[in-house]
C-alpha cells in the first residue's frame, strides 16, 4: 500500500539543506517491516542520516463468508429469564426469543468486526427452530441447505431428543446429526459440530447429566468419524453454568449466547482465517 510520512527536519546545515528519503513518501510499501533511510545534504555536500521503520500489516481475511446455523431453540435464540428489557408474566413457563441475543447474530457481528474488508459479504443465517428434535429435522435441514447454499454449516442440536432419556432417542438423534454432517460435507461445505449445552441444576427443564454426557460423547465420535471440527460449547459454558444457563436449566442466557458465539468464532478463526 502507498504510505506517506513527513520529511524529517534538518538542522545545523550550511546554506540550503535538502532531505531525501528512500523509499520515498507516497511509494508502495510491501506487507511487513521496511526500513526507510533519509539523508540531509547541505550546500557544502555534508550529509546526515536518520532511519525509521514502516510496518504494513495485512488485514485479516477468512476463507469462507456464508454461514448457516442449524439447531433448536438454543440456536433460534430462546432466552431463559432474566432477560434485559423483557418482562415475563410467569417466570418458569415463558421464555422469550431475542433475535439480537441469539448466537448466530452475535457471531455475525464478531466475524464482521474481525474481517472488516469482507464485512458486506459475511452472513450468518439463523435456522434455529424451538421445540424441534434432531430426529425430525432432516427435511428442514436439506431445505435450508438448498435455499441458503452456505459455505459453512454449524450444528447445535439434540437437546429436545435427549431431555427425557427415552430408549434409543440419543442414538437416533446422533444418527440424524451424522447424516446432516455427511450431507454438508458431500456438498463441499465446512462443518462445525457442537456439543449440547450443560444443564443448570434446579431448573424445571434441566436435562439429566447422564444424558448430556452420553450425547456429547456421541457428538465427539461423529466429529471424529466425519473429520469435522468439534466445537465444545458444553465445556465453554460449564465454566460458569449459573451465568451462562438461565433459570429454566436448559436455555442459555444472553451472556451464554455470547459465549457460544465466541466459542464458534474461535473455532472458525483457527480453521479458516487466511495465514
Amino acid at each position: 500500500m502507498a504510505v506517506t510520512f513527513d520529511t524529517p527536519a534538518a538542522s545545523d546545515g550550511q546554506g540550503s539543506v535538502t532531505v531525501s528519503c528512500s523509499p520515498a513518501s507516497g511509494e508502495n510499501f510491501p506487507i511487513g517491516s521496511t526500513s526507510v533511510t533519509c539523508t540531509a545534504t547541505d550546500s557544502l555536500s555534508r550529509t546526515g542520516t536518520c532511519s525509521f521503520s514502516v510496518t504494513v500489516s495485512r488485514l485479516p481475511t477468512v476463507q469462507r463468508v456464508k454461514y448457516l446455523a442449524f439447531g433448536d431453540s438454543n440456536t433460534q435464540g430462546e432466552v431463559s429469564p432474566p432477560v434485559s428489557g423483557v418482562t415475563f408474566p410467569t417466570l418458569f413457563t415463558k421464555n422469550a426469543v431475542v433475535a439480537s441475543a441469539a448466537w448466530p447474530t452475535v457471531l455475525q457481528q464478531s466475524l464482521r468486526g474481525r474481517y472488516s474488508s469482507q464485512s458486506s459479504s459475511l452472513v450468518v443465517s439463523n435456522f434455529g427452530l424451538a421445540g424441534e428434535r434432531a430426529r425430525d429435522a432432516r427435511t428442514r435441514y436439506q431445505q435450508a441447505l438448498n435455499s441458503d447454499r452456505p459455505e459453512v454449516v454449524m450444528i447445535l442440536h439434540g437437546h429436545n431428543d435427549i431431555t427425557g432419556g427415552l430408549d434409543g432417542a440419543a442414538s437416533t438423534a446422533a444418527f440424524e446429526i451424522e447424516q446432516m454432517v455427511s450431507e454438508a460435507r458431500n456438498r463441499g461445505m465446512r462443518v462445525f459440530l457442537s456439543t449440547v449445552l450443560p444443564a443448570r441444576p434446579g431448573g424445571n427443564k434441566a436435562i439429566a447429566q447422564l444424558f448430556i454426557d452420553d450425547f456429547n460423547a456421541r457428538m465427539r465420535i461423529v466429529a471424529s468419524r466425519q473429520g469435522v471440527t468439534l466445537v465444545d460449547n458444553y465445556a465453554a459454558l460449564r465454566t460458569d453454568v449459573n451465568r451462562y444457563i438461565g433459570v429454566d436449566g436448559l436455555h442459555a442466557t444472553e451472556a451464554g449466547y455470547t459465549k457460544i458465539a465466541d466459542t464458534f468464532f474461535q473455532a472458525i478463526q483457527a480453521a479458516l482465517e487466511v495465514r
